[in-house]
């Protein structure tokens, strides 16, 4: 199988009969477990010889019309199949951690179980008894997608091994893409689902009646308490930054409480000059306006020192500056708790607000759901019927769900001249 499996951080291999009923046809499968063809999805062109067939002998070139080797374009591709892969995994692990479960109980730990009373001179106190917290079931969708690989026997005797790596660099990064883009939908996107079990898929709240936040201290919230908001206004203000912090922070999700609150903003969306020109009111002699708020915003290290339009340098007044990156994202700076970072995979004019507890971290906001079996985890190659030629007929899949875990950890502001927020048309669908 020369290295076709090397770039792959999780796979396995499995025989093609695994699939197969005893009469040749497929295997049912429950609801909800169904495959899907990356294809469908528009994320895999195809692949091999014609857009469904094998990759035969005639296949085989060494070279471009130019006269180009392909083994370098090869490895060129596949140095940017990796750049773009890192680039999505190092957000994915902020935002997420793994499950096999198909749901988890979130408990209500604001609701008093036990009370004291004042003591009386001679009275009995009241007894304790167990008491269950109250929960709600937050469930996780579970699907299998996959994609063909189809070689015949003389491609695979002709062909140079870095071809064929690079067919399987191809189904890696849809299959990357694929785990981003449905993450990203979970976020994005306020639709309520089912899973095959029955149970509720939520999302962050998203004003829905009869779902009603519980209680965080003295902070009580109304069943339409809703985490997709808009700006209802074409221009952006500390006012719209500070109440998409307030949305989080008031579920307990904050700084003091040992989260990092994180904003994505779209690598080239202007919404960056904007919210580097907020100061606080303290800076406009107690005025509020357009770019004044409550706090001043701090550009991250690596950038211009100076805070535009004023001519003050905050490497000369004692301010600490966020770092330029973290984890390789690239940081545009902070204001209040929240830092800002510029991705290329995020719509222009929204800003995706989440709260992280570290890379793959319990405390992170989306799950994505596992099989139960080792075996069957991560993208796995299935071999073909033939065992002389494995690769003939082989397949790739992968199962996996999503669902959001903590509801209050995520919000999403659009920016838009509208009260009815949208969900971008690149996640809007599952």
């Amino acid at each position: 199988m020369s290295t076709m499996t090397k770039s792959l951080p999780v796979y396995g291999t499995l025989p093609a009969s695994m699939f197969l009923s005893r009469n040749g046809g497929r295997l049912p499968v429950a609801k909800g477990m169904e495959r899907m063809d990356l294809r469908s999805l528009g994320l895999v062109p195809g692949i091999g010889g014609g857009d469904r067939g094998y990759n035969a002998q005639g296949d085989i070139v060494t070279q471009t019309l130019d006269a180009v080797p392909l083994n370098d374009l090869w490895r060129d591709y596949q140095d940017m199949l990796k750049e773009f892969n890192a680039k999505r995994d190092v957000l994915l692990n902020f935002l997420t951690w793994r499950t096999t479960k198909a749901k988890e109980d979130d408990i209500n730990r604001d609701g008093a179980l036990v009370d004291f009373e004042e003591s009386t001179e001679y009275g009995e106190p009241v007894g304790v008894r167990p008491r269950i917290p109250t929960t709600q079931s937050l469930g996780y969708t579970f699907k299998w997608y996959d994609v063909a690989a189809r070689f015949t026997w003389q491609f695979l005797a002709n062909a140079e091994a870095q071809q064929v790596d690079t067919i399987a660099d191809q189904v890696a990064e849809a299959d990357n893409r694929n785990l981003f883009k449905q993450v990203m939908t979970a976020f994005f996107n306020p639709v309520r689902r089912v899973n095959r079990e029955g149970l509720n898929v939520y999302p962050f709240y998203a004003g829905a009646a009869g779902d009603l936040p519980p209680a965080v201290g003295s902070t009580t919230f109304a069943d339409n308490h809703n985490h997709y908001v808009t700006t209802n206004s074409a221009t952006l203000t500390p006012a719209h930054l500070e109440s998409l912090q307030n949305l989080v922070r008031e579920h307990g999700y904050k700084r003091s409480n040992g989260y990092t609150l994180i904003v994505l903003i779209n690598d080239n969306d202007p919404v960056e000059n904007r919210i580097r020109q907020f100061r606080s009111i303290a800076n406009n002699n107690g005025v509020a306006d357009a770019t004044h708020g409550n706090f001043d915003f701090v550009p991250a290290q690596g950038t211009s020192p100076l805070l535009l339009p004023t001519d003050v340098r905050l490497d000369d007044n004692g301010v600490t500056r966020p770092p330029a990156t973290m984890a390789g994202m690239e940081v545009v700076g902070a204001y209040s708790e929240m830092i800002f970072v510029k991705n290329e995979f995020i719509p222009a004019n929204y800003m995706a607000l989440f709260v992280t507890g570290g890379e793959l971290n319990i405390a992170n906001p989306i799950a994505i759901r596992e099989h139960p079996q080792q075996g069957l985890r991560g993208l796995r190659l299935v071999k073909g019927k033939t065992p002389d030629y494995p690769l003939i007929d082989s397949f790739w899949n992968h199962g996996f769900g999503t669902g959001i875990r903590r509801r209050g950890a995520g919000a999403v502001m659009q920016i838009v001249a509208s009260a009815t927020y949208t969900a971008p048309a690149l996640y809007n669908a599952f």
